[in-house]
């Protein structure tokens, strides 16, 4: 597939800022931005979930899994637990203050990809649902292999 004509990097990018600016605006009153919402939802959703489980499901590095659950810490969204076998292992969980942000948060979700999804039926919606898992698979296993192999001279 020739590709010059079909900027995907440019609209997955677009597509992306705009959802970020979304989730800031509606979640400002929350104090937490688009940046925490994901991680507030994998806790609510996986509680109990250790620190380096969250970082490793959202393909996250340490220190922005750490910044984010800090944030959720602070505003008092996120329980943090000492495991009592590991010393080195939190355990993480939502608070009841973050229950009815969770709703809200399900509900933002929802609508937006009703929006972004607008004019594509039911089975398009499925295609790209699909091609999109196996384009974010790829790019995590490209990844992946790029950071085991190090650069080669054919990719830069």
């Amino acid at each position: 597939m020739d590709l010059k004509g079909f900027d995907l990097l440019k609209f997955i990018s677009i597509i992306q800022r705009n959802t970020r600016r979304y989730f800031d605006l509606m979640l400002e009153g929350d104090g937490i931005g688009s940046g925490q919402q994901f991680f507030l939802l994998w806790i609510y959703e996986n509680s109990g979930i250790t620190m380096h489980e969250l970082s490793r499901s959202g393909s996250f590095d340490k220190a922005t899994a750490t910044k984010a659950v800090q944030k959720l810490a602070e505003e008092g969204y996120v329980t943090v637990t000492v495991d009592q076998a590991d010393k080195r292992v939190r355990h993480l969980a939502v608070t009841e203050k973050a229950r009815a942000l969770v709703q809200k948060i399900y509900r933002l979700r929802s609508r937006w990809c009703q929006r972004i999804l607008d004019g594509l039926d039911e089975k398009q919606q499925q295609r790209l649902g699909s091609a999109l898992q196996r384009m974010a698979d790829a790019s995590s296993a490209g990844l992946e292999w790029f950071c085991q192999h190090g650069k080669e001279e054919q990719y830069v």
